[in-house]
């Protein structure tokens, strides 16, 4: 499905298109109108008898400890994940968060637009360059510094092996 139509669904039907294409509709269940679809930013929405299925709307962007701009998604704190966090990461052009590693959490970073660099290594010693479509992994503890390379902005997914997607940052020490 092109990416454009994706986010159209995603954006107009939310949660329930997503859930329909993962694991079907069911003949009982609710699909959201498009009426019904229109929710107050930053919103939590925990399906009643779903045993705590939630819905994450956030419209509004914090800056994290590493100094990256990121739209709060699933963690243990927004829907009481217990062992992965999940947040949307916009990167203003030129921009480049603090070198950080994330301790006993992997990372997975998927793409979705512009080009970014990866500094890896406490001093930022390798260069990793990459584009939408691209997914990185970057294992536990290993230090990295994302950065914008282009002239339009960055937007990826980050999902991390830790509920607490803040908790087990750590700084390298040239960036404290």
């Amino acid at each position: 499905m092109h990416m454009a139509v994706l986010k159209t669904l995603l954006l107009r039907y939310g949660c329930a298109i997503g859930i329909g294409l993962a694991v079907g509709v069911s003949s009982n269940a609710h699909v959201v109108g498009e009426k019904e679809a229109v929710v107050a930013p930053n919103e939590k929405i925990v399906v009643p008898d779903s045993g705590g299925v939630t819905t994450i709307r956030s419209n509004t962007p914090i800056i994290t400890r590493q100094q990256v701009q990121i739209f709060p998604g699933v963690t243990k704190k927004s829907a009481g994940s217990s062992q992965i966090s999940m947040n949307r990461i916009v990167l203003p052009p030129g921009m480049k968060g603090l070198r950080h590693m994330h301790k006993d959490a992997e990372t997975i970073i998927y793409v979705l637009e512009g080009k970014s660099r990866t500094l890896i290594g406490e001093k930022g010693e390798i260069i990793v360059d990459n584009e939408a479509g691209d997914f990185i992994f970057i294992p536990a503890n290993v230090w990295h510094q994302p950065m914008n390379i282009s002239e339009d902005r960055v937007v990826a997914i980050e999902v991390r092996a830790d509920a607490d997607d803040q908790q087990n940052v750590i700084l390298a020490p040239s960036q404290q």
